[in-house]
């Protein structure tokens, strides 16, 4: 495993920080890496609805620089739990609340140059419950036979 032997930001804004960081390998051989550090974790759900409905968001994402199908996701607050934060961006994105939430996976998104982590939920047993969001347009909230998900994933139309 290479050694940190050195670490520094290079910018920061309100939402991450890029740090380089000074790594020394086994062989001796010295590089450094540039990293984004977020400091925070993220959730994605995926809300199933008892007869196989899937509800997907279509929203405006910034990186992408425009509208996309997804699944709900958002991120992760200080004193928030995952639980607490998908149920909540359930209510938000797609107006339900899971009566059952089960953990399917904790991944980093891009690990060699972030450390952005997200937790991803199977949310089932849904309940009507609406919260108000933090976007700056209401979602469209898509249902999608669940079977058929492979069908928009080659076909470009979503990319979650």
């Amino acid at each position: 495993m290479p050694k940190r032997i050195g670490e520094r930001i290079v910018a920061k804004t309100k939402h991450f920080e890029i740090k380089e960081v000074d790594l020394e390998f086994s062989s001796g051989k010295r590089k450094t890496h540039e990293i984004v550090d977020n400091g925070m974790q993220g959730v994605t759900i995926v809300p199933l609805k008892e007869d196989g409905t899937i509800l997907l968001v279509r929203e405006y994402l910034t990186g992408a620089g425009e509208y996309q199908l997804g699944l709900c996701k958002g991120g992760i607050e200080p004193d928030h739990t995952p639980e607490d934060t998908a149920q909540r961006e359930l209510q938000e994105e797609v107006g339900y609340k899971a009566g059952r939430l089960d953990k399917l996976a904790e991944v980093f998104l891009h690990p060699a140059y972030t450390t952005a982590k997200t937790h991803i939920f199977l949310a089932r047993d849904l309940q009507e419950s609406k919260l108000a969001g933090d976007e700056g347009e209401e979602l469209e909230v898509v249902p999608y036979p669940f079977k058929d998900v492979e069908k928009l994933i080659d076909s470009g139309e979503i990319h979650d």
